[in-house]
């Protein structure tokens, strides 16, 4: 299945029948293919039991491969999880927008994504929490736009959401944060930025 729809203007402008269709097809388990700023992300509700390791197998990646979690805001990732200083200083320069923060949680290791597309935030204050996680094979080239997600996951997704080319067609940057920062993968915002935004 297939919506078609725009990049608004604000997440408040989706319509309900189009937000209750996704909410639908993510209490039920199933995936879907939403865009972001940087490539479109392949979504399911995080806390149902197996979804991380069945979003693997759809991806054909590593069983050890991390699945990040995408927010509205960090304050809402706050609701589920201690964050640090540091964090919260990289929140307020790059947030909403292309940098994922991985922090120790007592669970272990958790990725945190806020994404800067008015779909995506639709959807998640809609629904809650989804997974982030690019949507194509593991390997293969990235989802700069829906067709090039269909191509390689026709027929284990629910839903496609068909919004246009992502704004930047690259990958967000990765940085663990604790008492220090450490990049874990450059994207579109350097090394030195990260640096810069908290005094390193």
């Amino acid at each position: 299945m297939e919506f078609k729809c725009e990049e608004k203007e604000s997440s408040e402008d989706y319509s309900s029948y189009l937000l209750s269709t996704v909410n639908e097809v993510l209490k039920n388990g199933e995936l879907i293919v939403y865009p972001t700023e940087t490539l479109y992300g392949l979504g399911a509700n995080p806390f149902r039991e197996g979804i991380k390791e069945k979003i693997r197998r759809v991806k054909n990646a590593p069983s050890d491969k991390k699945i990040s979690i995408a927010y509205s805001s960090l304050e809402h990732a706050s609701e589920f999880m201690e964050l640090p200083e540091l964090a919260w200083d990289l929140g307020k320069e790059f947030l909403p927008g292309p940098l994922s923060l991985v922090v120790d949680t007592p669970e272990g290791t958790e990725g945190i994504r806020i994404p800067d597309h008015p779909l995506a935030q639709a959807v998640i204050e809609d629904f809650g929490p989804i997974t982030s996680t690019s949507a194509n094979l593991h390997g293969r080239p990235d989802p700069i736009d829906v067709d090039t997600a269909k191509i390689q996951l026709d027929g284990k997704v629910k839903l496609y959401l068909k919004c246009g080319p992502c704004r930047y067609k690259k990958a967000s940057t990765v940085v663990k944060v604790n008492d220090d920062i450490e990049l874990i993968r450059e994207g579109l915002i350097s090394e030195e930025k990260i640096g810069d935004a908290v005094g390193l």
